[in-house]
């Protein structure tokens, strides 16, 4: 999993380190930066999978995401440390420089993976990058680099950086919309969810005919979270694609009504549902504010759900919502508290006095919430920070 997050001077989010664990919620109120926080991954993970320039275009340019400090210019970074069982334990870190007119260099990128060896040896790959000049460089590989380029995807044609390079860019991040999964849909080999949910009706049939047992349990959740709907269906008009549901309203067969006809917390809860379940298996998956058009009755199922989706991919929520952190099997170490000073976003767990009480069990993290008693661990942001610097020593440990 991605276990710990650097980043530096990306929108609102001037210096944050953050753990991360299987489960994770990101708890503030609007504005504090929750969604910047998730867009920094997502921003990661779209540098990988396109180029750093598109996916700076995507969100303006680089002006447009890079804070300024004082009215200075400074430089955009980001460092991920990760371990899993494909990658083995790894790290991968660069920094972006502005340059005039929009544009902008790589300043500096560093990756280093040590793979898991079965009989309990040790080996370890690594590169660094300086203006587009390997200061240390892969034996044997002189590719050529461009100022405005990322390695890794490159690299990532070698085994050794593959599993890397894979992981980030199978991070997966959703804003749901209803509406989009409302809409008839274009052909879509339905292997991936889109961010919006628009290829929904795609992804239902790719799981119904691939993973029919996830099908049979992704009805049977929609069925709990939506009383009196027994089914989604796949459902092809001609080209164009879209979702049937069955709804049991007490006759000897059940009706169909299409998604146009469906409110936006069932749409809703089936995108979630399909971001869970869909055939294309993701190493990390955010959802923000799932709790958004769902009755509140609903909400404990949805987050059974969200963990039972944790099981297979790492996942990570935001929410401002105390009904969703009423949930009793949220644990206090899965919660992180976001706040704003001064138009800077802070992230830090949860204060030792805070986890007490929910440890416990004398309040929920939602009543505590209400009561805006969730109070955040300051020397624990502030040690984090210390720890990992943007270019300090590799988390990876050195080969002997």
């Amino acid at each position: 999993m991605l276990y710990k997050v650097r980043v530096n001077n990306y929108k609102s989010l001037a210096s944050v380190v953050v753990e991360l664990g299987p489960f994770n919620v990101l708890v503030g109120p609007n504005g504090a930066g929750k969604s910047n926080f998730v867009d920094a991954l997502r921003f990661v993970s779209d540098c990988l999978r396109d180029s750093v320039a598109q996916a700076l275009r995507s969100r303006g340019n680089i002006g447009v995401v890079r804070r300024h400090s004082r009215g200075h210019p400074t430089n955009i970074g980001f460092r991920l440390l990760i371990q899993s069982s494909e990658v083995g334990i790894a790290e991968f870190a660069f920094e972006l420089k502005a340059e005039q007119q929009a544009r902008f260099t790589v300043k500096r990128e560093r990756c280093v993976v040590e793979p898991y060896e079965p009989l309990g040896g040790r080996r370890q790959y690594r590169y660094e990058v300086e203006n587009g000049v390997f200061t240390h460089p892969v034996p044997d590989i002189r590719p050529r680099i461009e100022s405005d380029t990322l390695a890794l995807p490159i690299l990532s044609a070698l085994e050794e950086f593959r599993p890397l390079h894979n992981f980030l860019t199978g991070m997966h991040f959703y804003a749901l919309s209803p509406e989009r999964i409302r809409e008839l849909q274009e052909p879509d080999p339905g292997l991936v969810l889109n961010r919006d949910g628009s290829n929904a009706a795609a992804v239902l049939r790719e799981i119904a005919r691939q993973r029919p047992k996830d099908y049979d349990r992704l009805c049977r959740l929609l069925s709990k979270v939506v009383p009196g709907t027994t089914r989604a269906e796949y459902f092809p008009q001609g080209q164009i694609e879209t979702i049937r549901f069955k709804q049991d309203v007490g006759d000897t067969a059940p009706w169909n009504f299409s998604a146009l006809n469906m409110s936006d917390g069932t749409l809703r809860v089936l995108g979630i549902l399909l971001a869970v379940y869909q055939v294309s298996q993701s190493s990390f998956i955010a959802i923000e504010e799932p709790e958004a058009t769902i009755h509140p009755g609903a909400l404990e199922i949805l987050v059974d759900i969200l963990r039972d989706g944790a099981r297979r991919s790492q996942t990570l929520i935001t929410t401002h919502s105390p009904d969703i952190l009423d949930n009793k099997d949220i644990k206090d170490d899965e919660l992180r508290l976001v706040t704003s000073e001064k138009g800077m976003t802070k992230v830090a767990p949860l204060a030792e006095k805070s986890r007490g009480i929910i440890r416990d069990h004398l309040y929920t993290a939602g009543e505590l919430l209400r009561m805006s008693e969730l109070s955040p661990d300051i020397k624990r942001e502030e040690e984090l920070a210390r720890q990992l610097s943007l270019f300090g020593s590799p988390q990876v440990p050195a080969q002997n």
